[in-house]
């Protein structure tokens, strides 16, 4: 078996990265965050949260954050707080700090400003620094690999080329004992039947259908149409994607022919190896399923496109395949891989297995576009149901 290279943590996990974060805790105090972790050259994680926020909202804010800085790529936290917030900054420390990582809380109204909480807040962040450059990456195994798989900005090739080949490089991950994460609930309707036979038991191919059962009313609920009359987006349309069957069935080729050992909810961590399905209902943007995936412990997401996406993000690199020749060489900046060549001639298998090397180089410490870019966002999942009135 390969080895890779990473990060050991003290709670025994592995870090394919030595991330440190800088964390704002409530909306007031973004901008304070982002100058500390431009300044420090750090990953500033921002939302409009953390403020009268009701029971549901503001459990799944301070859940978001405190799984952000236990992920294992991330090797140190510094959060940022305004003082007066409701998002509880002294549990989200303590949460993170039970792990054994390095994590300091800094906050506005006790600082005496702005400028003056910038200026210690750099200073923390620099102490990290120097600490984390000291540490050595060690060899670890695949075992130890949790690998978020997911596309976004889809056409005709994500099926035939993209997926299809991040399928195989599933199944290698899978043999080898690695773990492989994937969600996208809202691309399920249409093949989830077919997700459900490859379920391990009969219980939990019910808990597929019933997922996908519920998203199905929710969705019908909260906007008062049917799912398949809002997706497929124009974009995919514009790309060749006729219905949400269709790209339905062409989004679970990243499971590649491994059986599905469960359902996790948001915020929950892969109990043991195999291929995964989180539960993410959130409608809206991709990074709310890369953080999901984040949350759930991911070291690293493999994100198929089709028309090209810079979608990174603040915990973990995002290896980028496209299936199509055209946006490889027309958005190379921020694709990391072409599976196109499967389009030209070249066998699935053979590039899968040329896409599990990729993954396991960047899984060595590779850079990947969206990290070289500077791309790193940071969308709280949330799941909503209310009736249309």
């Amino acid at each position: 078996m390969k080895m890779v290279l990473g990060y050991k943590r003290a709670d025994g996990r592995i870090g394919i990265r030595n991330y440190i974060l800088v964390v704002s805790m409530v909306q007031c105090s973004n901008s304070v965050a982002l100058r500390i972790a431009q300044r420090a050259e750090a990953i500033p994680i921002t939302h409009e949260q953390g403020c009268v926020e009701f029971a549901e909202d503001h459990n799944r804010t301070e859940l978001a954050l405190i799984a952000a800085g236990k992920n294992p790529n991330v090797y140190g936290v510094l959060l940022v707080g305004l003082g007066c917030e409701q998002t509880n900054s002294v549990n989200i420390e303590n949460k993170i700090a039970a792990i054994g990582k390095p994590v300091e809380r800094i906050i506005i109204q006790e600082e005496g400003g702005s400028p003056e909480t910038v200026e210690k807040g750099i200073k923390i962040v620099k102490k990290m620094q120097e600490e984390a450059s000291k540490q050595k990456r060690v060899e670890y195994s695949i075992k130890d690999l949790v690998v978020g798989v997911q596309c976004g900005g889809s056409d005709w090739t994500t099926a035939l080329a993209g997926n299809s080949v991040i399928g195989e490089m599933t199944d290698i991950i899978v043999k080898n004992g690695g773990s492989v994460l994937m969600s996208e609930v809202a691309g399920f309707p249409g093949s989830e039947h077919i997700i459900a036979q490859r379920a391990v038991s009969k219980k939990i191919g019910f808990d597929v259908l019933n997922m996908i059962g519920e998203l199905r009313q929710e969705f019908t609920d909260k906007y008062g149409q049917t799912i398949e009359e809002v997706n497929p987006t124009p974009g995919n349309k514009d790309g060749g994607i006729t219905t949400l069957v269709e790209k339905s069935m062409g989004n679970i080729k990243k499971m590649g022919t491994s059986p599905v050992q469960g359902v996790i909810k948001v915020g929950q961590s892969i109990p043991y190896p195999g291929l995964w399905i989180l539960d993410c209902r959130a409608q809206g943007p991709d990074s709310f399923t890369t953080t999901g995936f984040a949350m759930a412990g991911a070291h690293v997401t493999v994100f198929s496109t089709g028309r090209g996406t810079p979608l990174g993000s603040a915990v973990m690199p995002l290896l980028k395949v496209t299936g199509n020749p055209l946006t490889y060489k027309s958005l190379n900046s921020i694709m990391d891989f072409n599976a196109g060549t499967v389009i030209e001639g070249k066998s699935i298998k053979e590039t899968g297995n040329d896409l599990y090397e990729c993954l396991l180089q960047v899984a060595s410490g590779k850079l990947t576009k969206s990290e070289i870019n500077g791309d790193f966002p940071f969308t709280i999942p949330r799941e909503r149901a209310r009736k249309v009135i």
